[in-house]
C-alpha cells in the first residue's frame, strides 16, 4: 500500500483525498531534519508547508520516497537539487494562495494609511487620541508594484479598484500585458522616486537580494510606505530600519523576514512600521486550496505517473530523458547565455532548429532553452512551468524548423529581441556530448558555454587581443579558452574568453576602454562538471 506521510498541519480536506485513492496515511507534527531521517524511509509520499526543513540529511535515507509535496509556493525549506539527485519529483501548488497573499497585503496598505495598529493600542491603554492618528486616503495616490506575477498583479486590480495610480516594475512584463492589467511599466529608479506606497512581490534571487537600500530609500518621497509580503531580505533591514528611525519614509509593513522568526530584530520599538510573523499564506481558504492541490497531484503523480507543477523535473520518461540530455543541456545554456549577454525588456523569443537533431519531439529541448533564459530572472522555473511563465508574461515565443545547409549536422539558434537590442546566438554538439556556441550574431566561434565568460565587441585591428589578454592577466585572473569570429577581414570581430575566475567591474569597464574594443559583457554560467577538456 501507498504510504503517505504528512507533516505541518495540513487540511483535514486534503488528507482526506489521500485516504479515498486507498492511501495510508500518517500525520505528525513538524520534523527536525535528524527526527525525518529516522522515519522517511517508510513512505512513499511527504507532505509539507514551510516548517519541516527536508534537508539533505532527511532525504538520504529515502529509498521508498517518490514525491515531496508543498502545500504553498515557496519550496526553499526543500533541497532540491538532492531530491533530484534522489530521484524525487518535488511539486508545489503556486497559485493557491494568491487571494490570500494579496488581500494581506492589502490589510498592511490600510493598517499603514491609517494608523490602525497604535490606534488600537492607545484606544487599549485608556485613551482617546484622533489627531495624533490622521491618516492618508489611498484615492489618487501611487502605489508602485515591484514583480507583477500572479499576486502582484491580483495586487494591482484591487488598487485600481481603489481608485489609485498603478505603476509597475518588471524585466520581463511585456508593454502590452501591462497595459491589459491597468499599469505603467517604469524603471526601478521612476518607481522608487514617484510612489506613494511601495509593494513587493518579486522573488527573492541573485538581483533582487538587497535590491532596496538606504540609497534607494533615500530617493523616496518622505510620506512613501512600503509593504513586503514577498521574501525577506528584497529591502535590506537594517537599512529599512534606519530611513524609519530617521523618518526617510513614513513607514513600512512587513510580514517576511530575511531570518524567520527574526533574529535581532532591527525594528523592535519603532513606531512607524507593522510587522506580522508571515501570514500572508494564512487563510482558513487557502490552507484548503493548497491542500487539496497538492494532495490531488500527488495522488495523479503516484497513480498515474502525471507530473503537475514539479519544481525540479521535466514530464517525460526516463529513457527519453536521458537519451536528449545533451540536448536538453546544450538548449539551457543556450537560454541562459542570451537571459544573461542581453540587455533590455524581452519581448520575444524565435528557437529554430536547423539540420538532423536526431528527435521528432523537441518540445523538451525549448523547454529547456526557455528554462535556461528564465532562471536568472526568476525564483523558481523549471521545464514544466517555463513555458507558461513565459506566457504569462507576454513574452512572444516561436519555434520552427528548417532543413537550410548546416556546417554541423545540426544547429540550435535562439534570437531574442528586447526594448533595446536584439541578439542571435546558435549552438551545437560536439561528439553528441560537448555544448558549443558556434556563432554569435553570425559571426563564427568556437565557444564553451559555461563558467565566467567575456564577450567583447570590438574593431578587426592588430593588438587588440593582446591589450585585453594583458589587462585580464594584471588582474590575476587566468584565461582557460579563447575564441576569435569575425564578419569581415579589418569589419567587427567577436573575441569570447572562458576565464578561471570572475572579473572586477573596475576591470570590465577597463577592458571596455581599451583601443577598438566596442563593449565588453560578463556572464556567469554554471560550470560542466562532465567535460572538463577542449
Amino acid at each position: 500500500m501507498t504510504k503517505i506521510l504528512v507533516l505541518d498541519n495540513l487540511s483535514a480536506e486534503g488528507i482526506e483525498i489521500f485516504k479515498q485513492a486507498g492511501f495510508e496515511v500518517d500525520v505528525k507534527p513538524p520534523q527536525k531534519p535528524e527526527e525525518l531521517a529516522q522515519i522517511i524511509g517508510n513512505y512513499n509520499g511527504l507532505v509539507v508547508r514551510s516548517a519541516t526543513k527536508v534537508t539533505k540529511e532527511a532525504l538520504k535515507n529515502a529509498k521508498n520516497l517518490k514525491v515531496v509535496g508543498r502545500a504553498g509556493a515557496g519550496t526553499d525549506n526543500i533541497d532540491k537539487d538532492f531530491a533530484t539527485q534522489m530521484g524525487i519529483v518535488v511539486m508545489n501548488t503556486p497559485g493557491g494562495n494568491t487571494i490570500s497573499a494579496c488581500e494581506h497585503t492589502f490589510a498592511l496598505i490600510l493598517a499603514l494609511c491609517r494608523n490602525i495598529p497604535s490606534a488600537h493600542d492607545s484606544m487599549m491603554a485608556g485613551k482617546w487620541d484622533r489627531k495624533k492618528y490622521m491618516g492618508v486616503e489611498l484615492r489618487g495616490k501611487t502605489l508602485g508594484i515591484i514583480g507583477v506575477g500572479r499576486i502582484g498583479g491580483a495586487v494591482a486590480k484591487r488598487a485600481l479598484a481603489f481608485e489609485m495610480k498603478v505603476i509597475a516594475h518588471d524585466p520581463i512584463l511585456t508593454p502590452l500585458k501591462a497595459e491589459a492589467l491597468g499599469v505603467k511599466l517604469v524603471s526601478l529608479e521612476e518607481l522608487i522616486r514617484e510612489s506613494d506606497f511601495i509593494s513587493i512581490h518579486t522573488p527573492k534571487t541573485e538581483k533582487t537580494n538587497n535590491m532596496i537600500r538606504l540609497e534607494q530609500l533615500k530617493q523616496m518621497k518622505p510620506n512613501c510606505r512600503i509593504v513586503n509580503c514577498a521574501r525577506g531580505g528584497i529591502v535590506n533591514e537594517e537599512d529599512l530600519a534606519t530611513a524609519l528611525r530617521e523618518k526617510i519614509i513614513a513607514g513600512a509593513a512587513l510580514d517576511v523576514f530575511t531570518s524567520e522568526p527574526p533574529v535581532n530584530n532591527p525594528f523592535l520599538g519603532l513606531d512607524n512600521v507593522i510587522l506580522t510573523p508571515h501570514l500572508a499564506a494564512s487563510t482558513e481558504e487557502a490552507q484548503v486550496v493548497v491542500a487539496v492541490d497538492i494532495a490531488k497531484q500527488m495522488v495523479d503523480f503516484l497513480t498515474t505517473g502525471a507530473i503537475v507543477n514539479a519544481v525540479n523535473v521535466p514530464s517525460i520518461d526516463p529513457e527519453t530523458k536521458k537519451s536528449i540530455q545533451p540536448l536538453i543541456d546544450l538548449g539551457e545554456r543556450l537560454g541562459m547565455f542570451q537571459s544573461l549577454y542581453t540587455k533590455g525588456r524581452p519581448t520575444s523569443l524565435q528557437i529554430e532548429y536547423a539540420g538532423d537533431i536526431g528527435v521528432t519531439d523537441t518540445y523538451p529541448i525549448t523547454s529547456a532553452i526557455l528554462t535556461g533564459f528564465l532562471k536568472p530572472l526568476v525564483e523558481t522555473v523549471n521545464m514544466i512551468s517555463a513555458p507558461m511563465q513565459i506566457k504569462e508574461r507576454g513574452i512572444e515565443c516561436n519555434e520552427r524548423k528548417t532543413a537550410r545547409p548546416s556546417s554541423y549536422a545540426f544547429e540550435i539558434s535562439l534570437r531574442v529581441e528586447t526594448d533595446q537590442e536584439a541578439h542571435t546566438v546558435t549552438g551545437t554538439l560536439f561528439h553528441k556530448t560537448d555544448a558549443r556556441i558556434c556563432s554569435i550574431d553570425g559571426m563564427r566561434v568556437d565557444a564553451k558555454p559555461e563558467g565566467y565568460m567575456l564577450v567583447c565587441r570590438n574593431e578587426d585591428k592588430p593588438l587588440v587581443i593582446g591589450r585585453l589578454c594583458t589587462r585580464i592577466g594584471e588582474a590575476g585572473v587566468n584565461i582557460a579558452n579563447l575564441m576569435l569570429g569575425r564578419d569581415i577581414k579589418g569589419g567587427l570581430a567577436l573575441t569570447v574568453l572562458n576565464l578561471d575566475q570572475p572579473l572586477s567591474d573596475e576591470v570590465i569597464q577597463d577592458c571596455a576602454k581599451l583601443p577598438h574594443i566596442i563593449e565588453a559583457r560578463l556572464l556567469s554560467l554554471p560550470e560542466n562538471s562532465t567535460n572538463n577538456n577542449s
